[in-house]
């Protein structure tokens, strides 16, 4: 059995500044077929690389890791381990059935400046005078597959996250060298023309900022990945759009969907 830890890396190349903070999202410590009674040992990662956690934020800004299986929703407590900088967890799988792993950081604000990043508001950073160049209002929510089955269709109703990317193509069936087909979902609407990144667990993993492959939504806000390599997987995606709250010139917004490939 291949243990696996995943970290997320944001591709240098491509989009606005915003997209350097660092991703929040879970994922199982082992690749595996899992059945009921099973414990699933999850680590929820802040980071830019793939193979450890890189920094370990406060647990008020985690809002929640929860688990959907069989119609039931079960939030896990998060232990913090300050060495590998990530939070522990668990999960007992009730039955053999198909399980989502739902992450959610959402209510953080930073700002762009002269001379870098600071965490907090406007507000906050210009009352100790520093010059802002854009206020930041950031959200990361993740969708973790484990032990899809290849008679289940569950897989490809969106969640109802404001965004969202969902599976068109049932992970149990992504082998490699096949493609995998997704869409991605923005207040339950197609995201269209919009680009699109997806990478895997040991890929570049000293490398900051290193994604595997990229490409664009289409018009109904779907994209096809082809997998080249097994292990734990990732699709990524960024919004970067206009704030309407006081003081935020913009909203920044994540979603990521992690699987496996056989």
């Amino acid at each position: 059995m291949k243990k696996s830890f995943l970290t997320l890396a944001i591709f240098t190349m491509f989009g606005s500044t915003t997209l350097f903070a660092h991703e929040f999202f879970v994922a199982p410590r082992e690749v595996r077929d899992y059945k009921a009674g099973d414990e699933v040992k999850l680590d929820a990662l802040s980071t830019h690389y793939f193979i450890k956690g890189e920094e370990i934020e406060e647990p008020a800004s985690v809002n929640f890791v929860r688990v959907l299986q069989d119609g039931k929703t079960t939030t896990l407590s998060l232990k913090a381990n300050k060495e590998k900088l990530l939070y522990e967890t668990s999960y007992k799988l009730q039955s053999d059935s198909p399980a989502v792993v739902l992450g959610e950081r959402v209510g953080g604000f930073y700002c762009i400046t002269t001379d870098g990043y600071v965490d907090g508001t406007k507000k906050e950073a210009e009352a100790k005078g520093i010059n802002i160049v854009k206020s930041i209002y950031f959200s990361k929510l993740s969708k973790t597959y484990l032990n899809p089955k290849s008679n289940d269709e569950s897989f490809k109703k969106p969640i109802g996250e404001i965004f969202e990317i969902v599976p068109l193509t049932n992970p149990a069936d992504i082998t490699v060298g096949k493609s995998g087909k997704f869409q991605v979902l923005y207040d339950g609407k197609p995201f269209a023309n919009a680009e699109i990144f997806a990478t895997y667990d040991t890929f570049g993993p000293e490398k900051e900022n290193a994604y595997a492959l990229k490409s664009k939504t289409d018009k109904d806000g779907i994209v096809t990945f082809k997998f080249d390599n097994k292990g734990l997987w990732l699709v990524r995606i960024n919004y970067h759009k206009p704030s309407s709250k006081p003081d935020v010139d913009e909203d920044d917004i994540n979603a990521i969907a992690v699987f496996s490939v056989k």
